[in-house]
């Protein structure tokens, strides 16, 4: 006589491991989406640079007869679990005038894990030239996120510039 064999799944521990595995998979693929930022990205950390007021020391508002007016590009900066340098250049697009690039500065929690190199630090630039600025990333472990600001000021200019500056050891 032959015995009739049962499948592995059709017992309770059988089913339990299937369910186990499958749930496993389905987890570990919405995680790397997450992390590739193919699915759940966060709309706010593709917001351009800022612009903000510089009042002098004593708070009066600050005015320029020189018309130098600084911008960035690229507005926001992003850097890949596997990179650990970008590059932002820094533009005078006032009419006329000059502005002198002051030392960049990181705000936020994480910026003791950013900094920048002194290619646009006490540059002076006349109206439509450029710098370009190395920010640099170094981790402080791994699977994290990390953001910051970089700030920008330069004399001559009335407004400040904020880049957004984000960073990931996630997949790294």
């Amino acid at each position: 006589m032959s015995e009739k064999t049962r499948s592995f799944f059709s017992t309770i521990p059988g089913a339990v491991t299937g369910l186990a595995g499958l749930l496993t998979a389905v987890v570990g693929l919405i995680t790397l989406l997450v992390q590739l930022d193919v699915i759940g990205g966060d709309d706010s950390k593709n917001v351009a640079a800022t612009a903000t007021t510089v009042a002098p020391a004593g708070g009066a508002v600050a005015t320029t007869t020189a018309g130098g007016s600084i911008t960035v590009d690229p507005l926001s900066l992003k850097l890949a679990p596997t990179e650990r340098e970008k590059t932002l250049t820094v533009r005078n697009d006032g009419r006329s005038g000059s502005v002198t690039v002051l030392a960049p500065e990181f705000d936020g929690a994480d910026k003791n894990v950013f900094r920048t190199d002194d290619g646009c630090t006490n540059k002076s630039l006349e109206a439509g030239r450029s710098c370009t600025l190395k920010v640099m990333f170094t981790p402080r472990g791994a699977l994290k996120s990390y953001s910051a600001k970089l700030v920008l000021r330069a004399e001559g200019a009335t407004r400040a510039i904020e880049v957004p500056v984000d960073a990931s050891t996630l997949l790294g």
